[in-house]
């Protein structure tokens, strides 16, 4: 791996975890304000797979 591609890596992951901590500060959120916890669980399993995927997050039910 050569030092660009170590540097691409790392700015990769960094998003990844700012994604993942926003996505969990916002069900965390949904489930205090008592939305309903199906439309939760299709946005988290839709969030994860456009995150393993490297897709954007799809739009948020509320």
């Amino acid at each position: 791996m050569t030092e660009p591609e170590i540097y691409e890596a790392h700015a990769e992951l960094h998003n990844l975890r700012t994604d993942l901590a926003n996505l969990h500060d916002w069900a965390e959120n949904a489930l205090n304000d008592e939305h309903d916890r199906q439309y939760i669980a299709e946005y988290l399993s839709a969030a994860a797979a456009a995150l393993a995927r490297g897709e954007p997050l799809p739009r948020r039910p509320f």
